[in-house]
């Protein structure tokens, strides 16, 4: 019987693993914090490190295009450091149901995401003993066999005839794993303010307390739900060439924020009261999450947290559309934001980490998450309902009142009394309106009608100051000054003694025509 012929993996199998998998440059850093944030954990566990110590330097060096990434975990022994590093497709992170709840990676392939974007890729390790492990990959030479017109080569030869690894003495004693891009041939690596906006999205980052403070009641909900570990964190500092940290890298929220309307002009402020837990019903069913609570009048535009993000091992899946596609209407979902924390070990993220492998477990988790969308588009929309009915009455009672008042107007008139009390009770309906405009939970559409009323209530009042010349004025015209006072003086007497608008306006007509030439006898 004829024997199997030995499979060959073509090289250009490595860019569909490398580029094909990781298209966008900051992905690669992404799959490096992952196995740096696992390698943490895991000294975590082995007592190697505090619960709450591990940090990750992220060293940017534009001037000799290098990025640089290292980690304080359990590092690696020149032995280990030369199978794991070497071999693609081998790790042992989910070789049981322990070992895949504990890790976030477990391809074995991410170690290689860095080699599409620069000239050298070099790791450097030791796991505290006397020797430290560096292995070097020629990814030029590595992508050049991958272009047409090279001879075929298979994947473990232009691996393995451009891979030196070299091994050196140490006294420090110290953990590490150290991931250097050199000759990086993509800027987006090495913009400072790009890397650092990525990782506030997608590492798992603390919280900055001086802007967020609802992170121990987070934390509380995590729990709860009995997942404490789904939102293990780690320090990540993003260093210059010189050594200096330039910045801390923290969770993006706000307790307060500026956002824009829909058309990207008018501003509006959003404070955020408070978060509640997802589900509501506490049924945890392999996830969990939390919800901010704010006035929800609008899209959160130009905000890099809006909508419901998706993580697992605290490490972003996707981005807001994959919660968005749930939505009956999408663009409600941009009018809230939030997280869902993914706890199920039957839940694969797919090579990309933009959503999940197709499962039983992936149907039952859109279904678990579309009814509680259903549940957060409902209230969003009584919200708008209940905004919008107090809208129109505020309108339609500053409507009727202009409408009364012009009609008055128009007719002339009667008294310096009445001018006085229309003034009043438009400016009053100013004063709701203006009120009711400042509401934060208020829409641009909903400000521009009540603005647009307030302009109109506004305009009325200064019609009605400009008259001069009242009923009264002209019904008393031929009195001397002593008798038009005495008149005056007696009508405020009796509006006092009445404290009856109505039945004071009724006397007060009657005595101005009484006083009209031709009128009653005086």
């Amino acid at each position: 019987m004829p024997q199997a012929p030995e499979t060959q993996l073509g090289v250009h199998l490595l860019e569909t693993i490398t580029l094909g998998m990781y298209s966008e440059p900051l992905h690669c850093v992404r799959e490096y914090i992952q196995n740096a944030f696992d390698s943490i954990r895991a000294a975590r566990r082995q007592g190697l490190l505090g619960p709450e110590e591990g940090c990750i330097d992220v060293t940017v060096d534009p001037h000799t295009k290098s990025l640089r990434l290292r980690d304080d975990g359990t590092g690696l022994s020149p032995e280990e450091a030369i199978v794991r590093l070497v071999d693609i497709g081998y790790s042992d992170k989910a070789d049981s149901a322990d070992a895949a709840a504990a890790n976030a990676g477990f391809r074995g392939i991410g170690r290689m995401a860095g080699i599409s974007y620069c000239g050298r890729l070099v790791f450097e390790t030791s796991d505290g003993g006397d020797r430290t492990c560096a292995v070097t990959f020629d990814a030029e030479a590595i992508n050049r066999l991958t272009r047409p017109g090279q001879a075929p080569t298979t994947i473990a030869d232009a691996i393995n005839s451009n891979c030196t690894p070299e091994e050196r003495s140490s006294d420090s004693n110290a953990r590490f794993l150290q991931v250097s891009l050199e000759q990086v041939s993509n800027p987006a690596l090495l913009d400072v303010e790009a890397l650092s906006s990525y990782l506030e999205q997608a590492a798992p980052v603390r919280q900055d307390p001086t802007t967020w403070k609802f992170q121990t009641k987070i934390r509380s909900f995590a729990e709860n739900a009995g997942y404490p570990e789904s939102l293990d964190t780690v320090s990540i500092r993003i260093r210059g060439a010189d050594g200096a940290v330039l910045r801390e890298v923290y969770r993006p929220f706000k307790d307060s924020f500026a956002t824009r309307d829909g058309r990207g002009q008018k501003r509006r402020r959003v404070e955020v009261t408070d978060v509640v837990a997802l589900p509501r019903n506490g049924d945890y069913q392999g996830w969990w999450g939390w919800l901010a609570q704010h006035p929800r009048s609008g899209a959160l535009a130009d905000v890099p947290f809006g909508g419901l993000r998706v993580r697992m091992h605290n490490i972003a899946i996707g981005d807001q559309s994959l919660v968005q596609a749930l939505w009956t209407t999408r663009p409600l979902a941009m009018w809230c934001f939030g997280e869902v924390h993914v706890v199920d070990p039957a839940l694969v993220p797919n090579s990309q980490r933009d959503d999940f492998e197709p499962s039983d477990a992936l149907s039952r988790l859109h279904a678990q998450l579309a009814d509680e969308m259903r549940r957060i588009e409902k209230e969003i929309r009584d919200e708008s309902k209940d905004r919008n009915t107090s809208v129109r009455k505020i309108t339609q009672r500053a409507e009727r009142a202009t409408t009364k008042a012009r009609r008055r107007l128009e007719e002339g008139l009667t008294s310096h009394n009445e001018k006085t009390q229309l003034i009043e009770t438009l400016n009053k309906e100013a004063e709701r309106l203006k009120t009711s405009i400042k509401e934060r939970n208020r829409t641009a559409e909903e400000r521009t009608q009540l603005g647009e009323t307030l302009l109109a209530v506004e305009e009325l009042q200064e019609e009605i100051r400009k008259v001069e010349r009242t009923d009264a004025d002209a019904s008393m015209s031929h009195l001397n000054k002593q008798a038009r006072g005495a008149v005056r003086t007696v009508l405020a007497v009796v509006k006092e003694e009445l404290d009856d608008e109505k039945r004071f306006a009724a006397i007060e007509q009657r005595v101005i025509a009484a006083l009209r030439p031709g009128g009653r006898n005086r």
